[in-house]
This record gives C-alpha cells, structure tokens and sequence, in this order.
C-alpha cells in the first residue's frame, strides 16, 4: 500500500508543477498545446512501442484486455440508453455521452499511473489497444452516419486510424513481437529516450490544462449529463470492472489493475470527437475535467481497499 500511496504523491506532485506553470504562464502562450502534441504525437507512441515489444504476447493479450473491453461496453452502452430513453437526447449526444461514460485517458493519464502506481506501463498497454484499435473507429463511423449527409466509411475506418501515430506504434510493436525481429540498437536507443520523456511531459501538460478552467457554467451545459456521466465513469466503471474481473477468477494485484484502469477519467480525445462532428462539445469538455478531478480519490480510495 505504501509504495502505491507514493506512486500517486510523485503523479500529484509533477501535476502540480505543471499546474504551477499554467497559472504563471512562465512557458509562454500555447506552450501547453505543442508539448501535448508533442506527448501525442511523439513521446506516448515511442513509449507505445518500447513497451509493446518488451512484452510478451501472453501479457498483451490476456484476460484484462476482454475484461476491459467487455466492462467499458457495458457501461458505454448502458448510460447511451439512459441518455437517450429518459433523458431524450438525440442519438448523437447520446454517442458522446456514451464516450463520455466510458472512454478513458489512457495515454496521458493512464501510462504515467499504470507507471507509478501499478509498477508497469504496459498495465494500461490493453486498454489502449482496446480504444485506438475498435472503440474510437466505430465509434466515430457510427457518429459521422448520424451527423455526416455523405459519410465516409473508409475515412473511419481505413485513412483515420493510419494517420494515428498510437495505432502506427501498436502496430509496428506487435508486428516486431510476433515476428521475433531484433530492432537496431540505433532505431531502439532514440524511441527509447523519447519514450522516457512521455509520463513526466504528459502530467506536466495535464497540470497545465487545469490551470484557469472553467466548467460547469449555468447555460452552457446540462450539468445533469455531466455528473451523471462522471457518476457513470468514475464509480460505475471500476465497480463493473470489479465484478467482470472477479467473475473472470481475477484477484490480488490483476483485480487492481483493472479496476484501476476502468477508474482512469474521461479521455481528453472525446473532446475533439465531439468538436469534429460539432455535438455536445462543453458536455465532452466539462466532463473530461470534473471526472478528473473526482478520479483522484477514487483511484486513491480503490488502491488502499485493493491493495
């Protein structure tokens, strides 16, 4: 339990470094921006790959990734139906809803806490592969069907996800992994550093993002949906994960690591989902922030119960 509590003092502590620079604007403006493109588009993926291809096909492709994928449907699907039986949103807030529900930040949140926390980064390696590989495709194909007057089906499914540098890395490690392929020392070395500088840039830039955020303003927002989607994925999450997990004969640290997981906050990417296809933006936004925000406890309180 300790070395779990003080995996989460290190996160807070280079969040809050971030959260420092924000508010002080010492970086300069946009300075926030090009280092998350930066951990995007660059460090997360490098990481990606290191991981991917220093497992082993049995870690990657174990229980947790049909427990994660079957516990986040689950959720996913169920707060759609309440979004759009009782609540009566349409059937596209409703995706983003679903997305909101269940989604989560598994790249620049959930690598540095599988890191520090659990003890190994590749922990959050099936969630990502879940997500990038079938989640956001369809997802995003069904959204473009209910938004789009000509839908573009091989956009979706074919030209997004290749443009994708997380699914490119996913897919060069798993090809490096299966083919037994050695990596030159000098193409392993520069992914290597670059890989380095994924969890401790991508707090930092979380840190910032926090800074001067304003949610949850009266007319902008249907406050309802947003708690009841950060209740749906902060609580009901973990708590489906834990049931799936434990059905599954999971326990001890494996339990945690799903739970954990299944608790991580609502991803940063619905966000520009919902801004793509212009449905339900400050809904994704505020959501994204107040469920992390709550996450922090939770993810604390699960870690002490656990562990």
């Amino acid at each position: 339990m300790v070395s779990v509590l003080s995996g989460f003092v290190v996160v807070f502590a280079v969040i809050a470094v971030g959260y420092v620079l924000g508010r002080t604007g010492v970086l300069g403006e946009g300075a926030g921006r090009s280092m998350g493109l930066f951990v995007y588009y660059v460090a997360t993926p490098a990481l990606l790959f290191d991981r991917v291809t220093h497992s082993s096909a049995a870690e990657l492709f174990s229980r947790n990734l049909l427990i994660t994928g079957l516990s986040t449907l689950l959720v996913g699907l169920s707060f759609a139906a309440l979004s759009y039986l009782v609540l009566r949103r349409s059937p596209a807030d409703s995706l983003v809803g679903m997305l909101c529900a269940s989604y989560a930040n598994a790249g620049n949140l959930g690598i540095p806490l599988a890191a520090y926390v659990l003890g190994d980064a590749a922990a959050a390696i099936p969630l990502i592969l879940f997500q990038v590989a079938f989640y956001a495709p369809v997802t995003t194909t069904i959204q473009d069907l209910l938004t789009s007057k000509n839908p573009s089906l091989l956009h979706n499914l074919v030209i997004s996800p290749l443009k994708n540098t997380m699914i490119l890395s996913a897919i060069a490690g798993l090809f490096v992994l299966f083919t037994g392929l050695p990596v030159p020392s000098l193409v392993e070395q520069p992914i290597s550093l670059l890989a380095g500088a994924a969890v401790p840039v991508a707090l930092v830039v979380f840190g910032m993002g926090l800074a001067g955020t304003r949610v949850l303003q009266k007319g902008e927002v249907a406050r309802r949906d947003v708690w009841l989607a950060v209740l749906f994925k902060n609580l009901l999450h973990p708590l489906v994960a834990l049931g799936v997990g434990t059905a599954f004969g999971l326990g001890g640290h494996a339990l945690l690591t799903v739970v954990v997981i299944a608790a991580l906050p609502t991803a940063q990417n619905v966000y520009t989902y919902a801004l793509r296809f212009r449905t339900a933006e400050t809904m994704a936004r505020d959501t994204g922030v107040v469920s992390t925000l709550v996450s922090f406890p939770v993810l604390v309180l699960i870690s002490v119960l656990l562990v």
